[in-house]
């Protein structure tokens, strides 16, 4: 079943985007008023937090912020984004694959006036297997869709999350030389994923919302991205989008301005390197209702 906590998590992933930027082009130059990322992350002792990055010159990253004991040291694997809702009771949450293969949403309250709270609530088991997830919420929920993807042993799988549960949509094979993936792109008929080969190329794969899920798979760099374990983007403009790669062994992060994606044609820019050192075992993107347009 799906708890009720989870589903209003989900409700407020679909907030309409507010954000402090000028419109964007169609090539990847930063806007005038900067964009922005929380950069979010969990700690080898299981501390969620983030830190708000600014596509500025030089670029800006803040202080931590928020830092939440959510997991036991080394027990979470993998997550998707996490949302923050300005609803009562503001509820900061994700959904995470613990070290064990169980899979459940992790939350706590985000009112900095009130105790964390934190919880984590178990959905199932037998997640072991899965490298990858990731979760796409409908910005308004006119057409109900939740999706849920997990990849495993080359193949990514697809679930609606909705009041009845947790139900299969579809599945797609060829992709075991996917390292790592984010969120690129949303729409009413596909979703699509920016992804990292173990041989160093950048891919789109564009997965639509049928049940046969064929992908159509667009080779935007062939090489020279092997090095990155974590892929973070989000929206900058209208369909440009602020991309952070971050390289776990040296401890580095790097900002990119990419335009609307577009195959080998698509735009990106090295904006520089971020100030910091970035060795979490897990980051992801914390938002608030962002819709994602980039593909």
């Amino acid at each position: 079943m799906i708890y009720p906590k989870l589903l209003r998590g989900l409700a407020a992933l679909a907030l309409p985007l507010s954000l402090l930027i000028s419109p964007s082009s169609a090539t990847a130059t930063p806007t005038a008023t900067a964009c922005t990322m929380d950069l979010g992350s969990v700690t080898s002792q299981g501390v969620v937090q983030y830190r708000t990055v600014t596509a500025t010159q030089p670029l800006s990253v803040s202080a931590v912020q928020r830092q939440v004991k959510v997991f036991s040291p080394g027990e979470a694997r993998l997550s998707t984004i996490w949302n923050w809702s300005s609803n009562l009771p503001s509820l900061e949450s994700g959904i995470a694959v613990k070290n064990t293969g169980v899979i459940g949403q992790a939350s706590y309250n985000s009112n900095t006036a009130e105790p964390a709270d934190p919880t984590f609530t178990q959905i199932s088991a037998g997640w072991g297997g899965y490298s990858a997830i990731g979760l796409s919420v409908d910005e308004d929920r006119r057409t109900a869709r939740n999706q849920f993807y997990g990849l495993s042993n080359g193949t990514i799988r697809r679930w609606v999350i909705n009041s009845f549960g947790w139900t299969p949509t579809g599945q797609t094979g060829g992709f075991s030389a996917v390292k790592t993936w984010a969120l690129l792109g949303q729409s009413t008929t596909y979703d699509t994923f920016l992804a990292t080969t173990r041989g160093g190329a950048l891919y789109t794969v564009r997965l639509p919302l049928t049940k046969t899920m064929t992908p159509v798979v667009k080779q935007v760099r062939s090489r020279t991205w092997q090095a990155f374990d974590y892929l973070i983007a989000q929206r900058c403009g209208q369909i440009s989008t602020l991309l952070t790669a971050i390289d776990k062994d040296t401890g580095a992060a790097y900002l990119y301005a990419m335009s609307h994606a577009n195959g080998p044609s698509t735009v990106i820019k090295l904006l520089g390197k971020l100030p910091g050192t970035y060795t979490d075992p897990i980051y992801f993107l914390r938002t608030h209702g962002t819709y994602l347009r980039g593909e």
